[in-house]
């Protein structure tokens, strides 16, 4: 990936303003540092799912809050 993707993907995440953001591992550093500005809860765990599966994870409780 391109140097700085995370950062300018979490800058494009705060404009959009969601309450949760459900992810594999979670976001580096500089996009944490970004993304921590928020009132955003993040979910890690989702790493190899689909939308559908990552959603129903997350619906079902079966993701660990992250960062």
């Amino acid at each position: 990936m391109e140097h700085g993707a995370g950062p300018k993907t979490a800058q494009l995440i705060f404009e959009l303003n969601p309450d949760v953001l459900i992810t594999g591992n979670g976001p580096g550093g500089n996009a944490a540092a970004i993304l921590s500005k928020m009132k955003l809860k993040i979910y890690v765990g989702a790493g190899g799912m689909n939308i559908r599966e990552a959603y129903q994870a997350y619906q079902n409780n079966q993701l660990k809050e992250g960062v």
